[in-house]
């Protein structure tokens, strides 16, 4: 069991140590009550969280999980069994709220990220960036003849198209990466810890070469097609190419378009603008 006893000792701890639940009193030295609560939230801590209440603070409890806390316990009934039976019961009910969670933001068709998930992680990325002054690159990935594949094979098989490299990009990244589809045939890729321009040609180059492949379908009639998929990507880097994030969503845009006009596999946001001058 790991002890904090302010916010900043915890700030630091959570890049390292992933806990199954965190037990908070509300009243520290520097913030008390409620208050409390809602900073260690911001902090993305990704587990229960279960208050611990003073003797006069009942509704204090209460008030914590309408903010998001899982179950509080006031500390003159503080027993063994009772936070053990707190602790068990309040994973169990994040891990189903979570599960709730994970239905609303997948794309059911590839079982990525949707669209709205993609905007939360982006805007957590660029909080990330700016409390720990790393930055992130975005790849927006676009499939250049996929609208071929649906006309003359079908959507069945374009559906397979896009679950086939769905698939790929979930099996073929870092594990701190967040790959969503942002919307029909066009994915986009949040690469934390990245900051240098060589770094990302280095992780585009990879992406392009992994998607870009001849891939089997099956067409309407029960034939199987061989379909050489083409690709544009265009990327960016937090906070170097863009302030916001929709500045940031369309300047990787710009730079995929930017690619597919001059037939290249890829383009960086900062080659747009060199080749514009």
């Amino acid at each position: 069991m790991k002890h904090f006893i302010n916010l900043e000792q915890l700030d630091h701890a959570i890049n390292t140590v992933k806990p199954d639940v965190l037990l908070l009193d509300l009243n520290i030295e520097e913030s008390q009550g409620l208050p409390t609560l809602i900073k260690v939230k911001q902090l993305n801590i990704r587990a229960p969280i279960v208050v611990l209440t003073g003797v006069s603070e009942t509704l204090f409890g209460e008030k914590a999980i309408q903010l998001g806390a899982q179950d509080y316990i006031p500390k003159h009934e503080l027993s063994g069994p009772l936070l053990a039976r707190t602790i068990t019961f309040s994973k169990e009910r994040y891990e189903m709220h979570r599960n709730l969670e994970h239905l609303v933001v997948m794309d059911k068709l590839t079982m990525l990220h949707n669209r709205g998930a993609f905007d939360t992680e982006l805007e957590k990325a660029m909080s990330g960036s700016e409390r720990y002054g790393h930055g992130f690159g975005l790849l927006f990935i676009d499939l250049d003849n996929f609208k071929p594949v649906n006309d003359t094979l079908g959507h069945q098989a374009g559906d397979q198209l896009l679950k086939i490299i769905s698939a790929k990009l979930k099996m073929y990244k870092r594990a701190s990466d967040f790959v969503a589809r942002y919307g029909g045939d066009e994915f986009v890729v949040i690469a934390p810890n990245l900051c240098e321009k060589n770094q990302l040609k280095k992780l585009v180059q990879h992406k392009y070469d992994l998607l870009s492949d001849t891939y089997c379908l099956q067409d309407e009639s029960g034939c199987i097609q061989e379909v050489k998929l083409s690709l544009s990507i265009g990327a960016v880097i937090y906070p170097s190419d863009a302030a916001s994030a929709a500045e940031l969503v369309a300047k990787a845009d710009k730079a995929m378009y930017f690619a597919k006009s001059i037939q290249l596999p890829y383009a960086l946001y900062n080659e747009t603008e060199s080749t514009e001058q």
